[in-house]
């Protein structure tokens, strides 16, 4: 895989910022998971005016990452479980492109006939 990095995208710098405060709160810094709750939020509401409908792809991808980031509010093993896998996730998206949320989201009905698209 190639190795990604655009920082001339505000979208990259959302995904970046993101995996800082999910490492951070994996190490044990409570207020992490809280940043990334909210920054999950403000990535749904920017997509949401950029898009302008829910059923785009960038905004779907987000609303899901949002519901994902949620577990943050989880006490115990379940929260470390999930933020692992949004870690591994964000890894992905931040630094090679791939996203596995948008691979799901295709497979759904409304979703057939449309192409993956990350931003």
């Amino acid at each position: 895989m190639k190795v990604i990095v655009n920082t001339s995208d505000i979208r990259w710098w959302f995904w970046l910022v993101t995996l800082v405060f999910i490492i951070a709160a994996l190490l044990g810094w409570e207020p992490g998971y809280l940043i990334v709750i909210l920054i999950s939020a403000v990535q749904v509401v920017f997509f949401l005016v950029q898009e302008k409908s829910v059923s785009a792809y960038p905004v779907q991808i987000r609303i899901v990452y949002f519901l994902f980031s949620l577990f943050g509010l989880a006490p115990g093993l379940l929260r470390i479980i999930m933020y692992i896998v949004l870690l591994l996730g964000t890894i992905m998206v931040t630094f090679f492109g791939r996203c596995m949320i948008a691979q799901l989201l295709k497979l759904m009905p409304w979703n057939k006939k449309r192409t993956v698209r990350l931003n």
